[in-house]
C-alpha cells in the first residue's frame, strides 16, 4: 500500500506546488524503490502562461540510506535524459528560468530568526550523465524589446567521479570538494535573431579535477575539439564559415588559486582558421554579433595590473588550414590569406614587468610568401625591452592593389616583396630599421587624372619617382626607420601609405645618388622626379676637350646608369663670359653688327654662333665617350639646346 501510495502522493505535491507558482504542470510515471533505493520520473513538464518552462522524458536518481542518520546524504547515480530548460534575463539578471518567477512580487517575507547551532548536512553525488540537454534564454532590454535570443544544445554531459557539498552556519570558502573527469560532447549554440551558429564544439574534456577549495582548483587536461564561433553572414562570393575554428585545444597541468591566479604549464593549438572580415560601415563581426563594448575596453597597461593574473609558461601550435582576411570597405575587396603558421611562445604573464618572455612565429601568407620572426624579452610588460629580427620572403604585392588604388591612385599590376629587419625595444620606445626589396614592381595610374591629382596632392609623381630607385634587376631597395611608441600604433592610414612611400623615396633616392654628385634636392619630391641634377661637368675655359677629371665623373655616372636602367639623364652643353674672354682675346673686327648680352656687354653674332659652337660641342663629346667607351645605349641620353650664358658654367650639366 505504501509502495503505490507514494508515486501518487509525490505527483500530487508536485503538481500542487507547480501550480500554485502559476504553471501547469503534466506527471508521467513516477517509480519509486525504498529498498534500493531510487526514483524514477519520466515525461515531466511545465508551463507558464507564455508557454516557456521546462520538460525531461526520464530522470533516475539512486541513493544511499546508510549515513543519513548521521546527516550525511550519498546519490550514487543521477541521470536525465532530453531535459529541455527556457530562461529569461533582464538587464543582465536572470528573472525567470524553467517557467519559474525568480522576483514574484508576491513572495512573503520571512522574519529573522536568530541562527541556531543547525546540523551540517554533506551531500555527495558519485556519478551523473545527461542526454540530449538543451536550454533557451531571452533578454529583454530596458523597454522590453528582443536584445537576445540563445538556444543551446548539448549531447551528452558525463561525471565520472565525486562531488561534495558541505552546509555549514559560518561562511566559508570551503563548502564543496570535487574529484573526477568531466566530459561534454555535440555542443551547439545557436542564435534565433540572426538566424545563424554562435557556437559548435565536437568535445570537451576536463580531466582529473580536483576542487580542495575555492583557493586551491587543479586539473591535468583541458582538451576541446572541433570548435567553431561565430559564422559569417554568407554573401554572394563567400559561403557561410566560422570567425574562427580549431580541430584540437590542449591544456596541461591547470592551477586557480584564490579564483584570480591562473598557471598552465602548456597550451597547445592544433589547426586553427579564421575568416576575419571589415563590413562596408567598418564593423567587424565582432561589432556585428555585439561583442565589443568599447566602454569597457581595457588598455594594457590597465589589463597589467589588474587583480586577475595568469602565467602560461608555453604556447605552442601550427595549423595547414587557411586563415582570410577580408576588408570589404574598397572598391574591389582586400583579401589576404595566412597558412602553414607555427608558433612557439614562452612565459606569456600579465603581471612581473621583467619576466623575460620569447617568442618565434613562421607563416606562410598568399601561396609562396614567408613570413619568420623571433623575439626575445620583457614581451608583455607595458614597457617593454624587446630585441628580435625577422624576414619576408616572396610575399605577392598584387593583394596590396585594392589599398594602392584607394591611397596612391594606382594599380599594382606586380610585384614581389622581400624584407629583413633587426628590431629594437627599449623601455616601450622602438628603434630600428627595416630593409625593403621591391622585385619587379609595375604600378599603373587608375587613369591620367588621377595620376596628376595625386601629384599636385602629394608633391610627387609615383612612378617617375620609383623610377629613380630600380636597380638593373628592375628591384628596389629601401630602408625604412621605424620609431616612435610600441603601444600606440594608431595612425590616419589613409595618410600613412603616402607618407611612408614619399618619405621613403625622397630618403632612398638622396642617400643613394649623393655619392654620385647630386647637388640638387627640392624640398619637393616632384622636382627630384624631373630634375635630379648632379654635379656639372666642368671643362677648361674655351675648350672642348674632356679632362682626366671628366672622364673619372662620367664613369661613375655610367656605372650609375648600369644599376639603375630605368634612368635617363640630360645633357646641357654650356659656354660663359669667361670662356668668350679666353677665346677673343683683344679687339676683333667684325662686319657683323654687335649685340650686348645680358650683362650689357657687347658680342658680335659672330662670337655667339662660336661659343654655341662650342656648348654644342661639349655635349656631343660627352655623349660619344658615354656611348663608345661606356656602353651607355644613345636611347638613354638626351641632348638638350646648347646655350651661352655669361653668368654660367663652361661645360655641362648632367639632369636625370
Amino acid at each position: 500500500m505504501v509502495k503505490a501510495a507514494m508515486p501518487v502522493v509525490l505527483k500530487s505535491l508536485l503538481t500542487h506546488w507547480f501550480e500554485s507558482e502559476g504553471m501547469t504542470v503534466q506527471v508521467g510515471d513516477i517509480e519509486i524503490s525504498l529498498w534500493e533505493p531510487a526514483l524514477s520520473i519520466n515525461d515531466f513538464s511545465g508551463k507558464d502562461l507564455a508557454g516557456k518552462g521546462f520538460s525531461w522524458e526520464k530522470m533516475k536518481l539512486k541513493w544511499q540510506w546508510v549515513g543519513v542518520l548521521d546527516h550525511r546524504i550519498v546519490i550514487d547515480d543521477f541521470r536525465v535524459q532530453s531535459l529541455h530548460v527556457d530562461a529569461e534575463l533582464s538587464e543582465q539578471k536572470l528573472i525567470k528560468i524553467a517557467g519559474l518567477n525568480l522576483l514574484s512580487s508576491n513572495q512573503t517575507v520571512r522574519p529573522v530568526v536568530p541562527e541556531t547551532a543547525a546540523p551540517i548536512w554533506v551531500i555527495r553525488l558519485a556519478n551523473s550523465e545527461f542526454l540530449d540537454f538543451s536550454i533557451c534564454m531571452k533578454q529583454f532590454d530596458r523597454v522590453g524589446d528582443l536584445s537576445l535570443d540563445l538556444c543551446s544544445q548539448l549531447k551528452s554531459l558525463a561525471w565520472k567521479g565525486m562531488v561534495e557539498y558541505k552546509s555549514s552556519s559560518k561562511r566559508s570558502g570551503d563548502l564543496w570538494a570535487l574529484k573526477g573527469s568531466l566530459n561534454l560532447g555535440g555542443l551547439r549554440i545557436d542564435d534565433k535573431i540572426r538566424e545563424r551558429l554562435f557556437l559548435k564544439v565536437e568535445s570537451i574534456l576536463l580531466d582529473k579535477i580536483t576542487v580542495k577549495s575555492l583557493a586551491a582548483i587543479e586539473m591535468a587536461t583541458i582538451r576541446v575539439e572541433d570548435f567553431s564561433v561565430l559564422q559569417q553572414q554568407p554573401t554572394q562570393a563567400v559561403k557561410a564559415r566560422p570567425f574562427f575554428a580549431f580541430e584540437t585545444l590542449n591544456l596541461r597541468d591547470v592551477q586557480l588559486v584564490a579564483l584570480q591566479d591562473l598557471r598552465v604549464d602548456m597550451i597547445e593549438l592544433q589547426s586553427p582558421s579564421g575568416y576575419f572580415r571589415l563590413v562596408d560601415n567598418g564593423l567587424s563581426e565582432l561589432d556585428a554579433w555585439g561583442l565589443r563594448d568599447k566602454d569597457t575596453q581595457t588598455s594594457p597597461r590597465q589589463s597589467a595590473t589588474s587583480k586577475f593574473r595568469f602565467l602560461v609558461n608555453k604556447f605552442i601550435g601550427s595549423t595547414h588550414k587557411e586563415t582570410v582576411f577580408v576588408d570589404e570597405r574598397y572598391q574591389s575587396p582586400f583579401t589576404m590569406t595566412i597558412k602553414d603558421v607555427q608558433w612557439d611562445i614562452n612565459k606569456i604573464h600579465n603581471q612581473s614587468l621583467n619576466q623575460e618572455s620569447s617568442a618565434s612565429l613562421a607563416l606562410t601568407v598568399g601561396r609562396h610568401g614567408h613570413i619568420a620572426f623571433e623575439a626575445a624579452g620583457s614581451l608583455f610588460s607595458s614597457h617593454p625591452t624587446i630585441t628580435g629580427k625577422g624576414e619576408i620572403k616572396g610575399v605577392d604585392l598584387k593583394m596590396m592593389a585594392p589599398l594602392t588604388r584607394k591611397h596612391l591612385q594606382h594599380v599594382i599590376n606586380s610585384g614581389q616583396l622581400d624584407s629583413a629587419v633587426d628590431f629594437n625595444v627599449e623601455k616601450g620606445l622602438v628603434n630600428s630599421v627595416a630593409h625593403f626589396s621591391i622585385n619587379q614592381l609595375a604600378l599603373a595610374p587608375l587613369d591620367d587624372k588621377d595620376a596628376e591629382a595625386f601629384s599636385r596632392e602629394y608633391g610627387f609623381p609615383l612612378n617617375a619617382s620609383l623610377a629613380l630607385l630600380r636597380d638593373r634587376d628592375n628591384s628596389i631597395h629601401l630602408d625604412v626607420p621605424v620609431t616612435g611608441q610600441v603601444d600606440s600604433p594608431s595612425f590616419d592610414f589613409d595618410k600613412a601609405i603616402v607618407t611612408a612611400v614619399s618619405k621613403a623615396v625622397l630618403d632612398a633616392v638622396i642617400k643613394y645618388y649623393t655619392p654620385y654628385g647630386l647637388v640638387f634636392a627640392a624640398d619637393a619630391l616632384v622636382d627630384l622626379a624631373h630634375s635630379l641634377q648632379l654635379e656639372p661637368l666642368v671643362f677648361n675655359l674655351a675648350s672642348k676637350k674632356l679632362t682626366s677629371a671628366n672622364k673619372q665623373q662620367l664613369i661613375a655616372i655610367s656605372e650609375l646608369m648600369a644599376v639603375r636602367p630605368g634612368i635617363h639623364i640630360t645633357l646641357c652643353g654650356i659656354s660663359n663670359q669667361k670662356d668668350k674672354e679666353s677665346l677673343f682675346r683683344g679687339y676683333m673686327k667684325s662686319n657683323f653688327p654687335r649685340g650686348h648680352d645680358k650683362k650689357g656687354q657687347s658680342i658680335t653674332q659672330k662670337q655667339r654662333l662660336r661659343l654655341i659652337e662650342i656648348a654644342e660641342e661639349r655635349s656631343a663629346r660627352v655623349k660619344n665617350f658615354l656611348m663608345q667607351q661606356q656602353k651607355v645605349a644613345a636611347s638613354r641620353i638626351v641632348e638638350c639646346m646648347p646655350r651661352y650664358e655669361p653668368e654660367g658654367l663652361a661645360g655641362v650639366t648632367i639632369t636625370i
